[in-house]
């Protein structure tokens, strides 16, 4: 008996159609998971940017009670690293700058924050002058000639904010963060010392402060490398840094629960 040709024929039609069928099953399934790699590749970086942040954030706050810590102990707050040894830079009494790296080897941790970057410190203004050993002024709480040098009538105190001292503005302020910024969005008026992460993009903003030349697109960050008196703890969609900062009075209480004497 002959073989019926038409039906092999709607066979064949049939196979044909299966297969084209398959094929664009398969590009469709290619491009949904490309979307899904993309997107859990987002998701997986946002989450690494998150935990970032909150180590940061972490670290910095560790670093100011080691801060206080040492003042504690030590009955004065060290001056910022500026070759990069770890320890403090000072000539005599005074410090050899108001800005650079954590002296991390003086309070026993490693350089690098989070991002694997040092951590940036910065002093009051008038640590580099003669002003250091003298209790009338905020630089004093830095000073080593007599210790502690600075006693409970050294600024900040009462409305005399002491001279020097750093502006902190809050995640409120959306424009800038300066001498214009107004008081309500002035968190700490008079920060003797100040610790920042500079988060994900460390590496370059500390190669912009090694050539003097801060160029950064996100104006808080600017504003928190700059070297000015001002700095801004920004909502983190505007930028990714975290600050941590020391006042007088924090300065002056660490004291009194120490074995110091403070007049």
């Amino acid at each position: 008996m002959q073989p019926n040709n038409h039906h092999s024929k709607r066979i064949s039609i049939k196979s044909k159609n299966k297969e084209g069928f398959t094929l664009l099953e398969i590009a469709i399934a290619l491009a949904i998971l490309t979307i899904l790699t993309i997107q859990i590749a987002d998701l997986s970086k946002i989450s690494r940017y998150y935990d970032l942040n909150r180590a940061s954030s972490a670290q910095v706050g560790d670093v100011k009670n080691l801060l206080l810590s040492f003042l504690q102990t030590n009955g004065y707050l060290p001056c910022p690293d500026t070759d990069n040894n770890g320890w403090e830079n000072r000539t005599g009494n005074q410090c050899d700058a108001i800005k650079g790296k954590l002296p991390h080897l003086m309070l026993g941790i490693t350089q690098n924050d989070a991002s694997f970057q040092p951590y940036y410190y910065q002093v009051n203004a008038r640590t580099n002058s003669a002003e250091i050993e003298d209790p009338s002024n905020s630089a004093s709480f830095f000073g080593t000639s007599a210790i502690p040098n600075f006693n409970l009538s050294t600024p900040p105190i009462g409305i005399n904010a002491g001279n020097g001292n750093m502006v902190i503005c809050d995640a409120a302020e959306s424009q800038n963060c300066n001498i214009s910024t107004g008081i309500d969005h002035v968190i700490e008026g008079a920060a003797i010392a100040v610790v920042v992460a500079f988060g994900n993009n460390s590496a370059t903003t500390w190669q912009q402060i090694d050539n003097n030349s801060i160029d950064l697109d996100a104006p808080a960050e600017q504003e928190n490398a700059d070297g000015d008196a001002y700095f801004w703890l920004a909502k983190h969609s505007f930028a990714d840094d975290n600050l941590a900062w020391i006042n007088g009075y924090e300065a002056k209480y660490t004291l009194l629960q120490s074995s110091f004497h403070l007049n």
